[in-house]
């Protein structure tokens, strides 16, 4: 009997070794102890740094639930990725100082990939720690990160992004432009905002190189009426598009000036919806994210998709499509290499395809370590409102940093 018994528990002990290697029945576990594969070996270890408002936010929780969601379907395959699974660490670090140390940890555990919701200072200290040395580091935005190495141009061997550098909206604003069938235009801006004027220098050379004949109105303004001399001579002389690289008040002042003169003049802005500026008709921005905010299709895939795992209604859908984007990469990462190196996932990240994110499909252009292109939503204001009026798309590679 007591033979029996021994037999019976060692039986017991596999099928719960099995089981816990099962997607459909580790949920039943993972609550208990989440790091359990990586602890035993059989799963690699990924960290994933928290969003500004925490795990507890609509945000926080879009994001473990999407990536759990993305761990489960690599657990529930049978033979996971050449008999190993992905566990996601949602890490709850929040003093910056703390980062080196944590870091060595992280590195002691064999961590080859972190991914990061984090803002852009807490991230900036990630980023120099990681950038040599690893793990490899993916921003879930980036837009406001500079990836690439002064020395040589090109990226750091382990920083990523999902999104594209903040000027690739002077991209998008021409090719907006050119698509409208626009043949010249004036870009207005301020030159004592740095970041505005590199902006507009951006979008004037992609003006060009689209065949528009373009104007330049770079002005040293301390007010925003200074800038409508100019503006009024460059009518004048027939120009109907002005882009303005400015701030909304000053952006606002030249649509109102346009309106005056009756002659189908067509205001672009360089920056995002803004309230104050839902009084100008006509006027056209271009949006990284409203065409995953407006995408009602997407949206219901990636909240049917989570309620089918956890049985959960995320309140973030547009963050949960990223956080299961940027899971996806990782993990593609891991089934291109098979192995947990550092330098090979690195490798990896440069170059993966099929990233879903709603109804992009991006791939990852190793040339720049962000996706391949980006498409950008066109919105013009109508009725005191940001209407739809398709998409342009911009590619990484010509945009800069």
């Amino acid at each position: 009997m007591i033979r029996l018994s021994k037999k019976l528990l060692l039986f017991f002990a596999l099928i719960s070794a099995i089981i816990l290697r099962c997607g459909g029945a580790a949920a039943a576990v993972e609550d208990e102890d989440p790091l359990l594969g990586v602890k035993e070996g059989w799963a690699w270890p990924v960290v994933v740094i928290k969003p500004e408002n925490g795990w507890e936010s609509p945000e926080g929780d879009a994001i473990k639930h999407a990536m759990r969601t993305a761990e489960r379907e690599i657990s529930t395959q049978r033979e996971a990725i050449r008999g190993r699974e992905i566990t996601f660490m949602f890490s709850d670090i929040a003093d910056r100082g703390e980062l080196p140390s944590r870091l060595e940890t992280w590195r002691a555990m064999n961590v080859s990939a972190i991914v990061s919701f984090a803002d852009s200072g807490f991230n900036e200290i990630l980023a120099e720690l990681c950038r040599e040395r690893g793990p490899s580091l993916l921003f879930a935005g980036g837009d406001d990160m500079i990836l690439n190495s002064p020395n040589t141009g090109r990226p750091w061997p382990y920083l990523f992004a999902l999104d594209l550098p903040y000027y690739a909206r002077a991209n998008a604003l021409a090719e907006a432009a050119y698509l409208a069938r626009h043949e010249q235009a004036a870009v207005v801006t301020d030159i004592l905002s740095r970041k505005l004027a590199a902006g507009a220098e951006q979008n004037i050379r992609f003006l060009r190189a689209r065949g528009l004949d373009t104007l330049n109105l770079s002005v040293a303004a301390y007010r925003q009426d200074e800038f409508l001399p100019q503006v009024r001579e460059a009518a004048s002389g027939g120009t109907k598009l002005f882009i303005c690289w400015l701030d909304a008040m000053a952006t606002l002042s030249i649509w109102q000036n346009s309106q005056r003169r009756q002659d189908g003049i067509v205001v672009y802005y360089s920056g995002g919806p803004q309230q104050i500026l839902t009084d100008a008709d006509g006027l056209v921005i271009v949006d990284r994210d409203v065409l995953l905010d407006r995408n009602e299709d997407g949206r219901h895939v990636i909240i049917n998709k989570i309620r089918d795992a956890f049985n959960v209604i995320v309140e973030d859908p547009v963050t949960a499509a990223k956080a299961y984007a940027m899971a996806k990469w990782v993990v593609g990462a891991y089934q291109v290499t098979g192995v947990g190196e550092t330098p090979n996932i690195a490798l990896a990240l440069g170059r993966i395809g099929e990233i879903p994110l709603m109804d992009e499909i991006l791939s990852i252009d190793p040339a720049t370590h962000r996706p391949k292109s980006r498409k950008y939503g066109v919105l013009r204001v109508q009725n005191r409102t940001y209407e739809s009026h398709g998409s342009v798309e911009v590619f990484s590679r010509e945009t800069i940093e």
